[in-house]
């Protein structure tokens, strides 16, 4: 929900470093997530949400790298 105003302050600011920072503090705030909460093994209804989730941090995390000049991998 921050990225929008990230990239904002990062234009403004003429600083690409300030949506690199928020990029970085999404993909570790991800990684706790999705250490401490099965995603496949959860129940449906929660199993179907959390992957939501993940395509939605996937798609911020590309666009953000994108902006940034920085190609990613379409499947790790």
């Amino acid at each position: 929900m921050q990225f929008p105003a990230a990239v904002l302050r990062a234009a403004d600011a003429y600083k690409p470093s300030v949506l690199a920072d928020y990029l970085f503090s999404l993909a570790q705030a991800y990684s706790s997530f999705y250490q401490r909460s099965p995603v496949l093994k959860s129940e449906p209804a929660i199993r179907d949400s959390r992957i939501h989730l993940c395509a939605l941090v996937a798609q911020v995390l590309a666009e953000g790298l994108h902006l940034l000049g920085i190609r990613t991998p379409r499947r790790i």
